[in-house]
C-alpha cells in the first residue's frame, strides 16, 4: 500500500470516527454498509471500541487493512462509507443542568441524559431515602427518583429459558465463529475465517427458506455446512434476529416468547439430532413457529438422515418432512474456480491441495493434522509413522499427488532411516486411522491399498518450510519405480519435478546428482547428465560419455575424458583409454605400413599377433623382415618354429646374420632338435647369443655343458644368468649342484627356485631340504651376493 493511499484511507477512518461519536444513525449505517460488504467479521472488527472512541495504534491498522479490502473487492459499500464520512457532524449540546435518574436498590438503573431502557423489580424490598419499599416482579418502580429528562420504560416477559426475541441477535450482526464456523489457522493481517466462497447449492438453499417447515443442509462433518447456512440466513430479505438454542434445550417456549411480536426470527439447530429429544423440535411446533414468520434451520449428517428419514418416531416424522439440501464434501469445479479467484493468500494453496477431503475439511482440520504429524510426542508414540507419512508428503513435493501402493510408501520411507521401534504395519494403521472426526493422515485412493498425504499436510509444510529438501535417494526410488511396467506414477511429471528440486547442485558441480539423472534417463538428455558428471570428475560417468562419443566417431573427446578420469585412478577408465589407443595406434600403423615402413609394419604385426589374425601377422612380419627389420625376422623365425614350418631356419639364419642374439638363441634351439644337428654349430649359436647378453641362451648352453660334463662352465653360465634376473637360473644352479652330491651347497639355490616359480619344480628339487649351510661356488661368491633376485621373464 503506497504512502499515498495509506494516508487517504487514515483520513476516512479518522471521520468516521468522529460521525460515529456524533450520530448514532451513522453508526447503524455504517454498520449495515460493513455487514453488506460480507467480509467476515468486519462489523465486530470495527465496533470493537465505543463509538466515537478513538482506537489504538493496532486496532487503528487494522481498520485501515479493512478499509483497503473494501476499496479493493467491494466498492459500493466503500462508496457508502465515504459519503456518511462526509457528512456534516452535530455540534454537541451546550453544558446545561444535568439531566438523569437517580435510583437505588441492587436492580435499579439509573442514567444520565437519554436513559433508553429501564428494567426494575424482582419480587424483593427496596431501600430508598431510608424507606423500605416493596417492588414488585411486573412492574417498574420510580419511586424516590428524581428526573431530569424523559424517561422511557419498557417491559419484557420471559417464558422459561428462552430469551425475549428483542435479545435475539441479529443476523447481520452474527459473525462466522458464532455460527459454528472452525477457524483455520491464524494468519496475521486476514479474519481467522476465509471469505465465504459461493456454493453450487446456495441458490437451491435461499429458494427452500423463503417457505414454510424445516430446512435442513445435509453433509458429512467440516464439509461447510455451518458456513453455508450462515451466508443463507444474510442473504434473507428484512431485519431478522437469530436464536441458537444448546441441543437438548426445552424449545417449547419459543412459541410463547414469539407470540404477541412475530417478525423475522432464524433458529438455528446445528446437528438437529441434538434437537428432536423431549421438548426438542416437533411437527406442531415447527408449523406453529413458520406461522409466526420464523425460519427454522438445522444442519444434519447424510446417514442419520436416511435412517430417521425411514423411522415412525415423532422426532423421525420432523426429518421426513423436512426440505433438504446436501453438501458433498469435494468442491466441484466451479466452486475451486471461484476460490481460487478469492484475494486471500490462503485461497490458492486450498484450490492447489484441497483434493477429494474438500475446501471446508481443509481449512477447519488440516492445520490440525499438521500439528498431531509434527508434533514431538508423536515421533515418541509413532516414530516409522511420522517418517511414513513424511514420505508421502514428500512424494507429493516430487509431484506425485496420486495415491501409491504401501509398498512403495515403505520403500520411499526406508531412504530417511531404518526405524525398528515400530512394524510397518502399525505405522499404516496410525496414519490411516481417522482423526478429529474427519481423515486419517494418509488419505487412501481410488485402488485397494493405495494411498497419498492429506493435501493440508502438503500445502502447511510448503508454507511452513519446516521440512527438509527431499533427500537424493528418495527421487532416484521414484523415479526407478516410474520406470517399472504398469507403475502407478507419471515418470515425465516426476523427472520434470527431479530436474526442478536438485538443477541448483547439479550446477554447483555435484557429480552424484549429474549421475543419478544419467543412470535415469536416455538418449541425449542421458548424454548431457553423463557429460555434467563427468566435468564434475566423476570416472564411471567419463567411461560411458567416452563410449558414447567412440561409437559416434569423436574419438579425440572421447580419448580426453578417459585420460582425465584414468589419471584420477579409475582402472576401467585405463582399461578403456588402452583399448581406444590401440584402435587408433592399429589405423595408423596400418597406414604407415601400407606404405612401406617396416617398423610399423613390425609394430602393427606384433599388435594382432594372438588376436586371432596369425595370417595377416605373418604378413606383416614379412613385409617388415623384407624392409630389413631384425626383429620381424625374428619374430617369423621363432613362429614358424613352433608351427614347425620349414621357412624357421631360413628366417632365423637371417636374423642371426644381422647380429640378432634372441634369434641365434632360437636358431640353436631349432637346429638341436633335427635327427643328426651340427652340435659345434649349435653350440657356436649358443655362445653368440651368450655374448649378445641373451639370457636365455645363458642357461641353454649351461645345459648343454652340463650335460657334457663340463659343471664348472655351466655353473658359471647359470650364475651368469641369475645375476641378470633371469628366472630360471637358480632352478638349474641347484639341479647341478645336486647331481655334483652337493645337497647343502645346493639348499639355498632350491629356496630361491621355490620362490621364483614353486610350481614348476622337478621332482628331484623337492625333497626336504637339509639345515641351510651353503658353500660357495666361486671364491668369494655366494648366491645372497646376487643383488637382483627379483624375478624377469623375456
Amino acid at each position: 500500500m503506497g504512502a499515498g493511499v495509506a494516508t487517504e484511507l487514515e483520513e476516512l477512518r479518522d471521520a468516521l470516527v468522529r460521525v460515529m461519536g456524533s450520530s448514532p444513525d451513522a453508526s447503524r449505517r455504517i454498520a449495515e454498509a460493513l455487514d453488506q460488504s460480507g467480509v467476515p467479521g468486519a462489523v465486530e472488527l470495527w465496533f470493537r471500541t465505543p463509538g466515537g472512541a478513538v482506537p489504538d495504534s493496532t486496532l487503528g491498522r487494522e481498520w485501515v487493512r479493512l478499509l483497503a479490502t473494501l476499496r479493493r473487492n467491494h466498492p459500493k459499500e466503500f462508496s457508502d462509507l465515504q459519503s456518511i464520512a462526509a457528512e456534516p457532524t452535530a455540534e454537541p449540546p451546550p453544558p446545561g443542568p444535568a439531566s438523569g435518574v437517580t435510583a437505588a436498590g441492587p436492580r435499579s438503573i439509573a442514567a444520565g441524559g437519554d436513559i433508553g431502557v429501564a428494567v426494575t423489580g424482582d419480587n424483593a424490598h427496596v431501600v430508598t431515602g431510608g424507606v423500605t419499599h416493596h417492588v414488585a416482579g411486573d412492574h417498574i418502580d420510580f419511586r424516590e427518583s428524581k428526573f431530569h429528562d424523559r424517561v422511557v420504560g419498557v417491559q419484557h416477559n420471559h417464558y422459561g429459558a428462552v430469551p425475549a426475541p428483542a435479545d435475539w441477535r441479529p443476523v447481520r450482526r452474527v459473525g462466522p465463529l458464532e455460527f459454528g464456523v472452525r477457524p483455520t489457522r491464524p494468519v496475521p493481517g486476514v479474519p481467522d475465517v476465509p471469505p465465504y466462497v459461493e456454493r453450487d447449492c446456495d441458490e437451491d438453499l435461499r429458494a427452500k427458506l423463503t417457505g414454510h417447515g424445516l430446512v435442513v443442509i445435509l453433509g458429512r462433518p467440516c464439509t461447510g455446512k455451518s458456513y453455508t447456512a450462515w451466508r443463507a440466513v444474510r442473504s434473507l430479505k428484512g431485519q431478522r434476529r437469530l436464536y441458537a438454542p444448546d441441543a437438548g434445550e426445552d424449545l417449547r417456549p419459543l412459541v410463547a416468547a414469539l407470540q404477541g411480536d412475530p417478525g423475522g426470527y432464524v433458529v438455528w439447530l446445528d446437528e438437529l439430532t441434538g434437537h428432536l429429544g423431549a421438548g426438542g423440535v416437533d411437527l406442531r411446533l415447527l408449523g406453529r413457529l413458520n406461522d409466526l414468520g420464523a425460519v427454522v434451520l438445522a444442519t444434519m449428517s447424510p446417514d442419520e438422515y436416511y435412517r430417521r428419514r425411514a423411522g415412525t418416531a415423532p422426532g423421525d416424522r420432523v426429518v421426513a418432512a423436512a426440505r433438504t439440501v446436501e453438501l458433498a464434501r469435494e468442491w466441484s469445479d466451479a466452486e475451486l474456480a471461484r476460490l481460487a479467484a478469492l484475494d486471500d493468500p490462503r485461497a490458492y494453496p486450498a484450490y492447489m491441495w484441497s483434493g477429494r477431503e474438500g475446501v471446508a475439511s481443509y481449512f477447519a482440520v488440516g492445520h490440525h493434522l499438521y500439528d498431531e504429524w509434527r508434533r514431538v510426542g508423536t515421533q515418541l508414540e509413532h516414530p516409522r509413522g511420522q517418517l511414513l507419512v513424511r514420505a508421502a508428503v514428500d512424494l507429493a513435493r516430487c509431484g506425485v499427488t496420486a495415491a501409491v501402493p504401501a509398498e512403495l510408501l515403505r520403500k520411499v520411507q526406508e531412504q530417511y532411516r531404518a526405524e525398528d521401534r515400530e512394524s510397518f504395519e502399525d505405522a499404516l494403521a496410525w496414519a490411516t486411522a481417522p482423526m478429529f472426526g474427519v481423515s486419517g493422515l494418509l488419505v487412501a485412493g481410488a485402488e485397494d491399498g493405495a494411498w497419498r498425504a492429506y493435501g493440508a499436510l502438503v500445502a502447511e509444510a510448503l508454507r511452513s518450510g519446516d521440512l527438509e529438501p527431499v533427500p537424493d535417494e528418495v527421487w532416484w526410488t521414484l523415479l526407478d519405480a516410474a520406470r517399472e511396467p504398469g507403475a502407478p506414477l507419471d515418470f515425465p511429471a516426476v523427472l520434470d519435478a527431479a530436474r526442478n528440486a536438485l538443477y541448483p547442485r547439479v550446477e554447483a558441480g555435484d557429480p552424484a546428482v549429474a549421475l543419478g539423472f544419467a543412470r535415469r534417463t536416455e538418449g541425449d538428455e542421458r548424454e548431457v547428465w553423463l557429460r555434467r558428471a563427468a566435468e564434475a570428475g566423476d570416472a564411471w560417468a567419463a567411461v560411458e560419455l567416452a563410449e558414447i562419443l567412440r561409437e559416434r566417431g569423436e574419438e579425440s573427446r572421447a580419448l580426453s575424458y578417459l585420460e582425465r578420469a584414468a589419471e584420477s585412478g579409475s582402472e576401467k577408465a585405463a582399461a578403456r583409454l588402452g583399448s581406444l589407443l590401440r584402435d587408433r595406434a592399429e589405423h595408423w600403423l596400418r597406414r604407415a605400413a601400407e606404405a612401406g615402413e617396416g617398423e610399423a609394419a613390425h609394430e602393427l604385426g606384433e599388435m594382432v599377433i594372438g588376436t586371432g589374425r596369425d595370417d595377416e601377422a605373418v604378413r606383416w612380419y614379412r613385409r617388415a623382415a623384407e624392409a630389413g627389420h631384425q626383429k620381424a625376422a625374428v619374430r617369423l623365425g621363432k613362429l614358424y618354429s613352433n608351427w614347425g614350418r620349414a621357412e624357421a631356419e631360413a628366417w632365423l639364419r637371417h636374423a642371426s646374420d644381422w647380429g640378432d642374439p634372441s634369434a641365434a638363441n632360437m636358431l640353436a634351439i631349432h637346429l638341436s632338435a633335427e635327427e643328426a644337428p651340427d652340435e659345434a654349430e649349435v653350440e657356436a649359436l649358443f655362445r653368440q647369443a651368450v655374448e649378445g647378453g641373451n639370457r636365455s641362451a645363458m642357461v641353454n648352453l649351461g645345459i648343454r655343458l652340463e650335460n657334457e660334463g663340463r659343471y664348472v662352465e655351466a655353473g658359471s653360465l647359470y650364475l651368469a644368468a641369475d645375476r641378470t634376473g633371469y628366472p630360471f637360473a637358480a632352478r638349474h644352479m641347484a639341479q647341478l649342484l645336486l647331481t655334483q652330491g652337493k645337497e647343502k651347497e645346493a639348499a639355498d639355490w632350491r629356496r630361491k627356485a621355490a620362490a621364483v616359480d614353486p610350481e614348476g619344480l622337478p621332482e628331484s628339487l623337492t625333497a626336504p631340504l637339509p639345515s641351510p649351510a651353503p658353500a660357495p661356488l666361486v671364491p668369494g661368491l655366494t648366491p645372497d651376493d646376487d643383488p637382483d633376485l627379483d624375478t624377469v621373464w623375456e
